[in-house]
């Protein structure tokens, strides 16, 4: 049932199974499923079921919501836990969920599939995160970055670091605006260079990158003249800020 997600945005997502659904890396959102048995005939009945499957999805879109990384350190529940300012909104955030399928059965039972923007919900923590400053835009130079991590054991994360093979840091969240935070996310998961979703990420004219290796199951290492290329970026063009960024993961 939770693939419906995947056919309605009729391309290939990279996508995270749990107990309570799953984490769409591609469209950045969160796909829970909930069903009630019924008993045919009376409207009532079917009332019933229908608000006995919406009380299970409240729970386990923030159970699912608590699971999503953030970076290899930290889950979004640890975010949820901080019991600061960011943590209050993030809460409020959690009812953003909203039913997007809902199939009533001969037997009189109720199956809804529901899902959370990512995005919307997260908004608070990334703009937060997002530390670099603005600047007039740079003219010309790559319209995004493409980083073919096929073939390497990647764990999605809303944020991996990008580092060379010194440890040195290259690229996060914290190379992004507030702005381009508010917005999306620094980098999207697809399994295919040529997914629209990509395209539409990385722009016309963008860079091609390959990862050496994967740390601490997120991060991505980049060999010297990669790495020379992402720092070339800070200065050529406006990719790390807007967080124009895919990352292509699979066999």
């Amino acid at each position: 049932m939770l693939l419906v997600a995947a056919a309605a945005f009729a391309i290939d997502p990279v996508l995270e199974s749990y107990s309570e659904g799953v984490v769409d890396w591609t469209n950045f959102r969160l796909v829970v499923h909930a069903s009630s048995a019924g008993s045919t005939g009376a409207m009532s009945n079917v009332e019933s079921a229908e608000g006995d499957a919406r009380s299970q999805l409240e729970p386990r879109v923030e159970a699912l919501a608590r699971a999503v990384r953030i970076d290899h350190e930290r889950t979004a529940g640890q975010l949820l836990d901080a019991g600061d300012a960011v943590a209050d909104r993030l809460e409020r955030n959690l009812a953003y969920w909203e039913v997007y399928e809902a199939r009533y059965l001969a037997s009189g039972g109720v199956e809804l599939d529901a899902a959370l923007a990512l995005q919307r919900w997260l908004r608070p923590a990334l703009v937060t995160m997002a530390t670099m400053a603005e600047r007039p835009p740079v003219a010309g130079g790559a319209s995004g970055a493409i980083v073919d991590a096929r073939g390497l054991e990647v764990r999605c994360a809303v944020s991996p670091e990008f580092v060379d093979t010194a440890g040195a840091h290259l690229y996060s969240i914290a190379d992004m605006t507030g702005h381009a935070g508010s917005l999306r996310p620094p980098v999207v998961y697809v399994h295919d260079p040529a997914d629209p979703v990509a395209s539409r990420r990385a722009g016309v004219t963008p860079v091609f990158l390959r990862p050496e290796s994967v740390r601490n199951g997120s991060d991505l290492v980049f060999g010297a003249e990669a790495s020379a290329k992402l720092r070339e970026l800070v200065t050529t063009s406006d990719v790390l800020r807007n967080g124009t960024v895919v990352v292509v993961v699979g066999p």
